[in-house]
């Protein structure tokens, strides 16, 4: 646990809570941008000889498609990637969404899988710095298994829109897909295949903390705030993005609010951000269903004081411990490119274990959204 006595002896520990608010460094992340596009289509042959790659189990070949929603009220605008379940019978193709990252499997613009009429959807949020498409590891492999799946470029704290202050101000995050849930239901061709009743939250880092915040947990913003700007602490590296933010400008009982939505029925949290700084209140309005993955080499949130707390906290929570991940093991399996210009976006507590740790996780997503999102349709 984060208390602040704890937090003035030790600047590593410092350092791990600002780490806590990303999935990606700022400048590291410069690197993941790219809109995705396809290889060639593969023959038939080709086609109809591979197997899926979301697994034996997988119902579905992926669509995916690009939508963009607004949200006048705050004046931000929502570009979102939607992946969603297409016939079994659909050649798949290669998508690259970043050089840096391996791609991803799925058509865009394919037309949905007609089998239901409506489909559960899961709404998944990116790290610090990061990007929606950046996801599709997750996304599409949900997508495969009967899923909707929409992810947000936060404005503010993505690839190529981020700022100190967008990068504290948390809270919007959560606000983003209340906004995004109530364009996407409205929209005349997507809003009738998703079933409002069946709605889900995921995400990492960060983005894992947005999935906790809609359905309940609160920001403990200001703990890190006092630390950025106490003249003691202030010269920690964990403050170099923070220190210089006008607080003033923050209010604090907006940031810790309640932004919990109703519509969505449970939450599945992969290395959450702030983990380290949640007090029982902080988690108490939480009655969803909860799953949380945990990096036990999280080098940015050292497990113990992050990710242990938080369990302890959310004693009802299913608790998945990856023994040889760590914090950035929930970006994209790293290309070539990677490895060469972002080597610390492409590090795992032990090297080589990244693909077994996204079918873990990927497993047990499937699972936790089948049992609290459509047990009933199983």
């Amino acid at each position: 646990m984060f208390r602040r006595s704890h937090l003035r002896r030790s600047p590593q520990t410092f350092n791990n809570l600002s780490g806590a608010l990303g999935a990606c460094v700022l400048g590291a992340s410069l690197l993941t941008g790219g809109c995705a596009t396809s290889k060639p289509a593969p023959t038939e042959a080709q086609a109809s000889s591979a197997a899926s790659p979301y697994g034996a189990d997988a119902t579905h070949a992926v669509g995916y498609t690009l939508l963009t929603f607004e949200d006048p009220a705050r004046q931000r605008t929502l570009k979102t990637v939607l992946w969603y379940p297409t016939a079994p019978d659909v050649p798949m193709v290669e998508n690259e969404a970043s050089p840096i990252f391996a791609r991803f499997h799925a058509v865009k613009d394919a037309p949905v899988a007609s089998e239901k009429r409506q489909w559960p959807l899961v709404v998944l949020s990116h790290g610090n710095g990061g990007e929606a498409i950046n996801m599709a590891w997750f996304g599409a492999h949900l997508a495969a298994h009967g899923f909707m799946v929409v992810s947000v470029n936060h404005p503010g704290n993505s690839y190529g829109d981020t700022s100190p202050e967008g990068y504290v101000r948390g809270w919007e995050r959560p606000r983003d897909f209340t906004a995004l849930l109530d364009g996407l239901l409205a929209h005349p061709s997507w809003g009738p295949r998703v079933d409002p009743e069946r709605i889900g939250a995921a995400g990492h880092s960060m983005g894992g903390y947005t999935a906790l915040a809609l359905v309940g947990a609160r920001l403990n913003l200001k703990t890190l705030a006092d630390i950025c700007t106490s003249p003691v602490t202030r010269d920690h590296p964990g403050c170099e993005e923070l220190r210089d933010v006008d607080y003033s400008r923050i209010d604090f009982a907006e940031a810790r609010a309640s932004y919990k939505d109703s519509r969505v029925r449970a939450a599945f949290a992969m290395a959450p951000g702030m983990a380290g700084t949640y007090e029982a209140r902080d988690v108490a309005d939480i009655t969803a269903p909860v799953a949380l993955v945990l990096a036990k080499g999280d080098e940015l949130m050292p497990h113990e004081e992050n990710g242990v707390h938080l369990a302890k906290l959310l004693p009802a929570a299913k608790t998945v411990v990856l023994d040889d991940a760590a914090h950035f093991t929930f970006l994209p399996e790293c290309a070539e490119l990677g490895f060469k210009v972002a080597p610390m976006l492409c590090q795992d507590a032990k090297p080589g274990t990244r693909a077994a740790s996204h079918a873990r996780t990927n497993a047990e997503a499937v699972t936790f959204f089948r049992r609290t999102l459509v047990a009933q349709s199983w």
